[in-house]
């Protein structure tokens, strides 16, 4: 399927599920397209939290989650996490994969999604990587339309080791460039002042961020996941997270 065909209805139900909590950085423009008109029928789950954390450390991490989405326009109501219902692990979402599905599954069956947007399968992090094909088996079995959105990989932009919001040159055909209004992207730079709890992540997303809002009024989006196209070996998942293309893989393997 052709990602040129890729069109978001706005008025429908549309479903995001973020393997992180901040990882909403990633869509700024996207989700405010879709709240500006139809907040209503937008649904949000994040996945994994570092779940040995300190209570006040996760409580504080949650609730600057949720200053982040409602400056997008998200409503608090339609913000859920899947820890409150059974543990996913940060670094370890694969291990619960099955309990994920079912979950979106039954989501599904309650609200007749028609879209559901996730991160792309880029090899940047293996969360986000199994979260992806998760999304994508389920996308598949009730032909609910998925788009995917880089968020950040191994391809190399400048003298910098990684690229954040663009796909890997081997995946660039099979995304379409989405154009917004003038600093679009502003609103990501403020998200990273509300995380603190994420302060030194987000000041190395700086240099990206800030061509981002002065720069670019584009976002990537793709409804193709192209696992072969990732050089593993090469990958943020790998060399970073010390994690196999076969544990990858085996997400989705019950």
């Amino acid at each position: 399927m052709d990602s040129t065909h890729l069109n978001i209805d706005i008025s429908k139900k549309i479903l995001i599920v973020l393997p992180h909590l901040d990882d909403e950085f990633a869509l700024v423009p996207l989700i405010k397209s879709i709240t500006k008109y139809n907040s209503k029928k937008l649904k949000t789950i994040y996945c994994a939290e570092r779940v040995f954390d300190s209570e006040e450390t996760k409580k504080q991490r949650r609730s600057e989650s949720i200053s982040a989405l409602e400056l997008l326009g998200c409503k608090k109501e339609n913000i859920s996490y899947l820890n409150d219902i059974f543990e996913v692990e940060d670094l370890k979402l694969s291990a619960s994969s099955k309990n994920i599905y079912e979950h979106i599954e039954n989501l599904h069956f309650k609200e007749n999604f028609n879209h559901i947007i996730t991160l792309n399968f880029e090899g940047g992090h293996p969360d986000h990587d199994s979260l992806a094909l998760i999304v994508d088996k389920f996308a598949k079995a009730y032909g609910v339309t998925p788009c995917y959105i880089p968020a950040y990989n191994y391809r190399k932009t400048l003298f910098i080791p990684i690229s954040v919001f663009r796909p890997l040159k081997s995946q660039k055909n099979h995304f379409i460039m989405k154009k917004y209004g003038l600093f679009c992207w502003a609103d990501c730079l403020k998200i990273a002042h509300i995380y603190k709890t994420e302060r030194k992540a987000f000041i190395k997303l700086l240099p990206f961020i800030l061509f981002k809002c002065f720069f670019s009024r584009n976002i990537y989006l793709s409804r193709i996941l192209d696992i072969e196209s990732v050089k593993w070996k090469n990958s943020l998942s790998y060399n970073r997270y010390n994690t196999s293309k076969e544990e990858i893989l085996d997400t989705i393997n019950w």
